[in-house]
């Protein structure tokens, strides 16, 4: 009699943990309401068929709420609308947001076999291409070993993606993929270009103001060392404008605070070419597609190494 009593109770804590975990893992469907329910079953789910569809996902659509692990519905008033995050059995991940009689959706893949190959297969190779053009040769990347954390984000509109990955020696890269071409858009070495320094210790005022005693740099070398790189990354400078066409495109880096409030300047230097088809008075307007065309270079004058490097809305592997 007692082992049957023990048996059952058994039975009985491992039901109880088996609903604790449902509860924990599917907190939507099983606490969701009928509104809310509806909203899944007429807005969520056949927006997030026709998004996969959209930019060629075609494998395991969602028709029906068995296809969903979890869901959450956020209603607001001002103005009236609501939004929401829905997680399906497939990898996707969806973020609603409704307003105005307006849906607009978003999504990204939570990392599978399909971003560990992407990973594999572009983001690791390009990055250690990337290395190798501008002359960084220690720590090349060549396993998932090296990498700290990386995301894919797809588009909504189309196939392709932007991903972005940071190794675990700190260099970070973002990848841009439009149909079967990838590109490295952004890298930045992890080095801060900027600090704020009101209210620091002394001894960490005086250690910032050091940095400026090992530049090796004046604006004219900067120029011509963020030039080399420019070249050796792809750009031509015929494709630019001269650096004399807007303010503000030979910069060199600073901190800012200090006991004076004053701050002073750091050993790096930004340098931003814009695309020779850029007019000034769209600058002047602050254009966003305008200010965009442009290819950023950061240098050190510490050991003349590219800190950063950002090139935006320019084709995949050309200026135009």
């Amino acid at each position: 009699m007692v082992w049957q009593w023990l048996a059952d109770l058994e039975r009985l804590m491992k039901n109880i943990i088996l609903i604790l975990a449902a509860l924990l893992l599917f907190p939507a469907l099983v606490l969701g309401g009928e509104k809310e329910e509806a909203d899944l079953k007429e807005t969520m789910i056949p927006l997030a068929r026709e998004l996969l569809l959209r930019i060629g996902q075609t494998n395991d659509l969602p028709s029906t709420t068995n296809q969903v692990i979890s869901y959450k519905v956020d209603y607001f008033d001002a103005p009236p609308g609501w939004s929401a995050n829905l997680q399906l059995t497939n990898g996707w991940v969806f973020r609603f947001v409704a307003e105005k009689g307006d849906t607009n959706v978003s999504a990204f893949h939570l990392p599978g076999e399909k971003e560990e190959a992407y990973l594999k297969e572009e983001m690791i190779p390009l990055a250690q291409e990337f290395l190798l053009r501008i002359g960084q040769t220690n720590g090349l990347p060549s396993a998932t070993n090296q990498v700290q954390k990386y995301s894919v984000n797809y588009f909504s509109d189309r196939p392709g993606c932007l991903a972005d990955m940071t190794l675990t020696n700190g260099c970070g890269f973002s990848f841009h993929t439009e149909t079967n071409k990838t590109e490295v858009w952004s890298f930045q070495r992890p080095i801060k270009t900027y600090y704020s320094l009101a209210g620091a210790p002394k001894a960490k005022i005086e250690a910032v103001k050091a940095l400026l005693l090992q530049n090796k740099l004046n604006e004219e070398k900067a120029v011509a060392l963020a030039k080399k790189y420019f070249e050796l990354l792809g750009h031509r400078e015929e494709d630019f404008h001269p650096l004399d066409f807007y303010p503000g495109e030979i910069l060199q880096d600073y901190w800012s605070g200090g006991d004076d409030g004053h701050g002073g300047k750091l050993p790096y230097y930004q340098i931003t070419w814009y695309r020779k088809d850029v007019r000034r008075q769209e600058l002047d307007d602050h254009d966003s597609n305008a200010m965009l065309k442009i290819v950023i270079i950061t240098v050190s004058g510490i050991d003349s190494s590219l800190i950063s490097y950002e090139k935006d809305q320019l084709p995949i592997g050309s200026d135009f």
